[in-house]
């Protein structure tokens, strides 16, 4: 008997239309065939759930190429024509008995504002209507109808700060191999929600978790086979932008169109107590100098990479300086010139830069000056975990300079710095640090949990929840910048006139 095959890969980031830096190729981490299965194999990721399940089930999985970059602005088309071309051509060779897409579900072009709807459709058209097709997203995904037409099942996770990476690869692969089985066949409930929540969406704390908690009462129950609640990436300029609820069932609905309908009701009963606050950056920085018996993590949400931000904001930099009675503390910058300038003055050296400020115009650039104490053309990076343990990632060139007891880690690639070990390539331990800078929201509260206390703090810029700041046209109308009518409407889906 032939050994059955699933086709998997494609490209994961997240965009953020508002940043000016397209994401290049140089960017991505970019993996093909047995080099992408061992590097994924064990590891808390789409790709890794995905190979956990196949390799159980004695299933063969096939990887053309996965492109995988940390969140940014729009990636270049040229990208994502390569590895389009590159997954469609596999497809085309048909030696497989099922595609399960590793993807993100947030990304932009310059020229199309849907990819993966763009990929998934190419991909149906080579293999025709009879092939299963599922899909596998982060839960701010932007999810659109002929996503949702293309696909025979789309997961995503269930948690935020994510940490489920796995387990939803492994979702995807299962309804594959039960679609292959016979035991499934998908049937969709869908309701689109014209809202953003905004900085109070973790599913560990309320509302979200009261609503994930009755999604998963519904599978655990029988009444649907699986629910995503998507929250939807909040700086996408884009039609039909908004959080999504699917609920799918196997054959007859059984009352997962009220499930649906009343789960999209209650986000949007909710959408108030989806916005949420932070402490100001002075709060935080006058308990550092107090003294804390933890190193405070502070996640500069205004400048997230992790959201798509250029990470090149100077408002936190000009802050530590402006303390001298801080602890030790480290801060990241993207700045490729001061990177360059670093190594060629080398290591050692007395080096004053003007740093920062380039895309944020927030914050204007920063004069440093100070000693260059650490150089590197390349690092790696290994995740400590939870949230996508084991995954690792190269980086480019970096320079450290020590400004009395700030330092500052300048690199000429943004990074989000979700893991500790970030700060360990780069020759900072961040756990003998006071201070420590991130530039995410609140992702990076699972990985550094175990190195200090995790604080998201309220700070402007291209990714703060003020979406009111950015100039929105094609998104809207949605909540909070606007009050659309909303009563919730099931989505029309094939699947639904079977």
């Amino acid at each position: 008997m032939t050994k059955k095959r699933i086709l998997a890969g494609g490209i994961a980031q997240e965009s953020h239309s508002f940043n000016p830096v397209l994401t290049d190729r140089a960017r991505f981490n970019i993996q093909s065939g047995q080099a992408a299965i061992a590097s994924a194999r064990g590891t808390n990721s789409l790709l890794g759930g995905i190979l956990d399940t196949a390799e159980q089930a004695d299933i063969e999985v096939l990887v053309p190429t996965l492109f995988r970059a940390q969140s940014g602005g729009p990636v270049e088309d040229v990208v994502f024509a390569e590895m389009r071309d590159i997954l469609c051509d596999a497809a085309k060779r048909g030696d497989f008995d099922a595609i399960v897409l590793p993807l993100h579900g947030g990304m932009l072009t310059p020229t199309l504002e849907d990819p993966e709807g763009e990929l998934m459709a190419l991909l149906r058209a080579i293999v025709g209507p009879g092939l299963p097709m599922t899909v596998a997203f982060d839960l701010h995904a932007h999810v659109t109808p002929r996503i949702l037409k293309t696909c025979d099942f789309l997961a995503g996770y269930l948690t935020n700060p994510h940490g489920d990476q796995g387990s939803t690869g492994r979702r995807a692969c299962r309804a594959a191999l039960d679609i292959l089985g016979g035991q499934l066949r998908p049937v969709l409930s869908a309701v689109h929600v014209p809202m953003l929540t905004l900085g109070h969406d973790r599913t560990d704390e309320e509302p979200l978790m009261g609503l994930q908690a009755r999604a998963r009462a519904a599978v655990e129950s029988g009444l649907a086979y699986d629910v995503s609640i998507f929250n939807a990436q909040q700086f996408l300029d884009v039609h039909g932008l908004g959080n999504w609820v699917l609920a799918y069932g196997n054959g007859s609905d059984g009352g997962r169109d009220r499930l649906a309908l009343e789960l999209a009701q209650s986000l949007w009963d909710q959408r108030h107590a989806l916005i949420g606050t932070y402490p100001s950056l002075d709060e935080c920085l006058d308990r550092a100098e107090r003294g804390t018996k933890r190193p405070l993590i502070l996640g500069d949400q205004g400048d997230r990479v992790a959201g798509g931000g250029p990470g090149d904001s100077t408002y936190v930099l000009r802050a530590l300086l402006d303390r001298p009675g801080l602890p030790a503390a480290v801060v990241p910058l993207t700045d490729p010139a001061s990177v360059a300038a670093c190594h060629a003055a080398g290591n050692g050296s007395q080096v004053t830069l003007d740093v920062g400020g380039c895309y944020s115009t927030m914050a204007p650039p920063t004069t440093i000056t100070g000693k260059v104490i650490g150089l590197g053309t390349e690092a790696h990076v290994t995740y400590d975990g939870p949230a996508d343990a084991g995954y690792k990632a190269k980086l480019g060139a970096y320079a450290v300079v020590e400004v009395g007891k700030v330092r500052v880690l300048l690199t000429d690639q943004p990074y989000s710095y979700l893991d500790p070990d970030y700060f360990r390539a780069m020759g900072i331990d961040p756990a003998k640090m006071g201070v420590v800078i991130t530039r995410s929201g609140y992702h990076f509260t699972l990985n550094f949990a175990a190195t200090g206390e995790c604080i998201t703090v309220d700070t402007p810029g291209m990714t703060s929840y003020q979406v009111h700041e950015l100039p929105f046209t094609v998104a809207r109308p949605f909540f909070p910048l606007d009050e659309p009518d909303f009563v919730p409407v099931l989505a029309e889906h094939p699947s639904r006139m079977v």
